[in-house]
């Protein structure tokens, strides 16, 4: 998990400096029309850091790809946490483009579906799933918790870290202030089966692997 660890932190000092940078949190929109400064290279210093980056996320969501047929949206726990949240579509998006921009060493996203997807296939071991279980449920929480944080990064409780002289609301509170968030992260802890099984039975996985229903 060593590389995933480093992944989430440069994921999350993206979105910071993405989110100072233009003071809000960016929309895919603004991926796709990078500053007119960043190609003059009139820009200097952090601005330019920005603007190039922005740049650069716009070329990387032209090419988000699925793993083996499988996507986030077929996880209806994504789905319920992207509705949830305030911009949570706008959100995710504006994630999932810094997570293909940092995905030198690993794609969180692609990791969860690459578990997902081993978990699924029928003729593993029993050890082989469990472990892809295990990893991916990780990695879930891990993306999970990077969409409410990526929201709020948009919200007015971070706005104070962005103003001199001001403080704004840390995030451990921002988020304990939403208890249906964590909610469904814990109900991921004790039933990760129903979280990552698809097209078989529900009933039958929790008998052989022994999960919560």
């Amino acid at each position: 998990m060593g590389r995933g660890r480093t992944t989430t932190g440069m994921v999350i000092a993206c979105l910071v400096l993405l989110r100072c940078e233009n003071g809000r949190m960016l929309r895919v929109s603004d991926f796709l029309a990078p500053n007119a400064e960043a190609d003059s290279g009139s820009s200097s210093g952090e601005e330019a850091s920005g603007d190039m980056l922005v740049a650069t996320l716009g070329g990387k969501m032209e090419h988000q790809k699925a793993v083996a047929g499988f996507v986030m949206d077929d996880i209806p726990i994504v789905r319920k946490i992207t509705r949830l949240l305030e911009n949570g579509a706008e959100c995710r998006q504006a994630l999932d483009a810094v997570i293909d921009h940092c995905a030198a060493m690993q794609n969180l996203r692609q990791a969860v579906l690459h578990y997902r997807r081993a978990f699924n296939q029928q003729n593993l071991e029993h050890h082989a799933r469990r472990a892809a279980l295990n990893r991916g449920i990780e990695y879930l929480e891990r993306y999970m918790m990077l969409i409410a944080f990526a929201a709020y990064l948009g919200s007015d409780a971070f706005d104070g870290y962005c103003q001199v002289g001001s403080s704004g609301t840390p995030f451990k509170i921002w988020l304990h202030r939403r208890p249906e968030v964590r909610q469904m992260k814990w109900s991921m802890r004790l039933r990760p089966i129903r979280v990552f099984t698809i097209n078989v039975s529900h009933i039958f996985l929790c008998v052989v692997l022994g999960d919560n229903v």
